[in-house]
C-alpha cells in the first residue's frame, strides 16, 4: 500500500500545469492554476477544507510546499461548466517569509518520506514563496486591466467573480505572471461546518486561506439557499396552477442548520490588505478585522467567541482556529474553556 500511495502521488506530480502568480498589493499573492477535474472523481468534497503540495521547479528543484487553497472545490466543481476538464482553484501566500502553510493539515502516513525525499534539508519556506513572488514583482503592471478582467466570467483568473472592482489595495502596482507548476492532492480535512447554527473563524496572518474556503461554502449555501426558496415559491405557484412541478439542484433545504459564519482577521496593520474574497454583501457573511502592531492589542479570542456566543444563545458553534502556533494555543483554551464549542485547529506538524 506504501509503494501504491507513493506511486500516486509522483503520478500526480508528474504533469505540469499552467498557473498564475498575481500581485494583490502590500506583499499579498494570489496562486491560480488549473486543477485537472478527475482528481475530484469520487470525493464527495463535502469539507470546505483542502490544502495541496505544490511543486515549482525554477524556485526549487526538490522541494514541496504545502498550500491550503482558498477555493472551495466543492462548489467550484458544480459551478465550473461539465464541458471544462480543469478547475480554477486559487492559493494566498504573502513575501518577506511568510508563507501559508499554517492553514495546512498534517498527513501522518508513511508516504511523507516523499517529501522529505524531495527536500532532504528543509529551508525556510519563504525563500521559495519570495521567489515565486518575485516573478510576479517583474511582470509589467496591469493595473488598467483589472476591470475587464474580473468582469471576465470565462477568465479562470477570477474564479466565480471573487475579484471586483476596486477591492484591491491601488497603492501598489498590480502584476500578474504566467508559470508552471505540479500539483500534489487535494487531501481534506474531515470538517463540516453546515453541521452547525454559528461558525467562528479565528484566523491570523495567512492562516486566512482556510477562513477564505470556508466563507465561499457559506456563501455558496446562502446562494442555492436562495435559489431553492425562488423554485418553491414557484412550485406552490405551479400548484396552484396544477402544472407539474420542477426537480430542485439544491444541495441545501431553503433553512439549514448554518445560519451564521464570522471571520475575526487578525493582521498586522503594517501587512492588511482588503482582499477580494470576501465580497458579497447579499450572504451575511460576517467579516472582523483586527489589525495589530505598535501599541495596538492582540485579538482577544476569549472576550471575541463569548460575544459573539452570546449573540447567537443556545446554538451550536465550532470555531476554526488558524495562524502560529501560539495563537492557535490561546484559542484552543479559550474553546475549550466555553461549554459546547467544537472547534478545529489547522496546525502543522510532520
Amino acid at each position: 500500500m506504501w509503494v501504491l500511495d507513493w506511486g500516486m502521488r509522483l503520478y500526480e506530480l508528474r504533469k505540469k500545469l499552467d498557473g498564475k502568480v498575481i500581485h494583490l498589493g502590500n506583499g499579498w499573492y494570489s496562486l491560480v492554476l488549473g486543477l485537472p477535474r478527475h482528481r475530484l472523481d469520487g470525493c464527495a468534497c463535502t469539507s470546505p477544507l483542502a490544502h495541496f503540495y505544490i511543486h515549482h521547479a525554477e524556485s526549487s528543484v526538490r522541494e514541496l510546499h504545502p498550500f491550503t487553497t482558498i477555493t472551495h472545490l466543492g462548489s467550484q466543481n458544480r459551478l465550473t461548466p461539465q464541458t471544462e476538464d480543469d478547475l480554477p482553484v486559487q492559493f494566498l501566500f504573502r513575501k518577506r517569509g511568510i508563507a501559508s502553510i499554517s492553514g495546512a493539515t498534517p498527513r501522518k502516513h508513511a508516504w511523507i518520506s516523499v517529501l522529505n525525499f524531495f527536500s532532504v534539508k528543509p529551508k525556510p519556506s519563504f525563500q521559495w514563496t519570495d521567489k515565486l513572488a518575485s516573478l510576479a514583482d517583474r511582470a509589467p503592471s496591469i493595473s488598467e486591466d483589472v476591470e475587464n478582467l474580473a468582469q471576465d466570467r470565462s477568465n479562470p483568473t477570477f474564479p466565480s467573480g471573487q475579484l471586483q472592482t476596486g477591492t484591491l489595495d491601488q497603492t501598489q502596482p498590480l502584476s500578474m505572471v504566467d508559470i508552471g507548476l505540479r500539483l500534489e492532492g487535494p487531501y481534506f480535512t474531515p470538517a463540516d461546518p453546515s453541521r452547525y447554527e454559528t461558525v467562528i473563524c479565528f484566523v491570523a496572518g495567512t492562516g486566512v486561506s482556510g477562513a477564505i474556503a470556508i466563507a465561499a461554502a457559506f456563501i455558496d449555501m446562502k446562494r442555492q439557499q436562495s435559489a431553492k426558496q425562488k423554485e418553491e415559491t414557484l412550485l406552490n405557484a405551479k400548484e396552484v396552477l396544477s402544472v407539474p412541478a420542477l426537480c430542485s439542484s439544491s444541495k441545501y433545504s431553503a433553512s439549514s442548520t448554518w445560519q451564521r459564519c464570522v471571520v475575526y482577521w487578525s493582521v498586522r496593520a503594517d501587512d492588511y490588505v482588503e482582499l477580494p474574497f470576501f465580497n458579497d454583501p447579499s450572504s451575511s457573511l460576517e467579516l472582523r478585522v483586527h489589525r495589530t502592531g505598535k501599541d495596538r492589542p492582540r485579538l482577544d479570542i476569549a472576550a471575541s467567541l463569548a460575544a459573539v456566543c452570546n449573540e447567537s444563545p443556545g446554538g451550536s458553534t465550532w470555531c476554526y482556529l488558524s495562524g502560529p502556533n501560539a495563537f492557535i494555543a490561546i484559542g484552543e483554551t479559550a474553546c475549550k474553556a466555553r461549554a459546547g464549542v467544537d472547534f478545529y485547529a489547522a496546525r502543522w506538524d510532520i
